[in-house]
């Protein structure tokens, strides 16, 4: 698909081809990080976008430059009829159609998704201990993931991305083992620092966030000298900043870390994300009711009529509205009140 229209620039001159897009908020995990344990409330299923609709505005931002497409939820493998969704993605000649997920469901769906046309995947695991899995998770099982991972790659996804949100006295033991585990399956292994979402509240129990810097230490201390890399031959690297190992048996390997609370990198943001109910939100750390506007209703005009036209224009204007920067701070911080799982992250 060619582009057509003037691209999306956002007011401190970002450029923007990336969108985020949450297929539902409900999941089929509890993880601490992302929800309370008693879940959240789940909105009306008629309030969340039919496939028609995601397919609709992913067109239209086609036309004006955004080239890659990331599905997530809640978890994006409990939507019905998911490999439906993914090809009439596929369809749109994109760049980039991935999605990342708990991986629960893999195991079944992963060859599907992948004649369907999905492109890559991101596998949450967090802990390579099937307890402390599950106490992480509330309710997930390690060996079904693993499992899912193992389909993954039977079906052709290559550098499948493991995905670790570090957790200071709760995971952060096992940043090393992690990263061994991925590189001897062929996987990239990515950490990710615990962001202050739900108000700050489910970040706060764990005394703040695990820095990058030590992460960088924990990895440097097991493998040896780490470089900055341009991560050629990785796609899909999106915000991660990646580290190469210079010497040693696992030499070349590459490893990413997000660092969006300690070393941030807001100047560089090319991405938006679509909620599950059609709300576009220019930052993840804008609430929708936001006085500044950072989000912006899309269903409704859609399901009004909208031509693209004016739904590009609500696009663009939320957009102008687009933070410089969020104000996470290290100890909780800066957070909106909405909860991880709503968003997709």
């Amino acid at each position: 698909m060619t582009t057509t229209r003037l691209p999306l620039v956002d007011a401190h001159a970002r450029v923007v081809r990336y969108v985020r897009i949450s297929l539902t908020d409900r999941c089929n995990y509890r993880c601490t990080y992302c929800m309370p344990e008693e879940g959240v409330d789940l909105v009306p299923r008629e309030d969340v976008l039919t496939f028609e609709e995601i397919e609709r505005i992913v067109r239209a931002l086609a036309t004006v430059g955004v080239r890659r497409v990331r599905l997530t939820g809640g978890e994006p493998t409990v939507r019905k009829d998911l490999i439906a969704l993914v090809e009439r993605l596929g369809a749109l000649g994109l760049d980039d159609l991935a999605m990342t997920t708990n991986g629960h469901l893999l195991p079944e769906l992963a060859a599907p998704l992948r004649r369907a046309g999905l492109d890559r995947l991101n596998v949450s695991i967090d802990s390579l201990d099937p307890a402390r899995f599950r106490a992480i998770t509330r309710r997930g099982d390690l060996a079904t993931v693993i499992a899912g991972v193992d389909a993954a790659r039977s079906a052709g996804f290559a550098q499948t991305k493991i995905n670790m949100v570090v957790m200071a006295g709760v995971n952060s033991d096992e940043i090393a083992a992690l990263a061994r585990w991925a590189w001897e399956r062929d996987l990239v292994p990515r950490f990710i620092e615990e962001m202050p979402l739900s108000d700050g509240a489910l970040f706060a129990m764990r005394g703040g966030v695990y820095p990058a810097a030590r992460i960088r230490a924990n990895l440097t201390a097991a493998f040896g000298p780490l470089a900055p890399s341009s991560t050629t031959g990785v796609p899909g690297v999106g915000p991660a900043r990646s580290l190469v190992v210079e010497r040693g048996p696992f030499a070349g390997r590459i490893a990413g870390i997000i660092s969006a609370v300690s070393e941030p990198f807001c100047d560089t943001c090319n991405r938006m994300r679509l909620s599950a109910t059609g709300r576009l939100h220019a930052c993840l750390a804008s609430d929708p009711d936001d006085a500044a506007g950072a989000a912006e209703d899309l269903r409704a005009p859609l399901r009004a009529g909208a031509t693209d036209e004016a739904l590009l224009a609500r696009v663009r204007a939320v957009l102008q509205r687009k933070w410089v920067g969020h104000g996470f701070t290290s100890c909780g911080g800066g957070a909106p009140r909405k909860h991880m799982v709503a968003i997709g992250g």
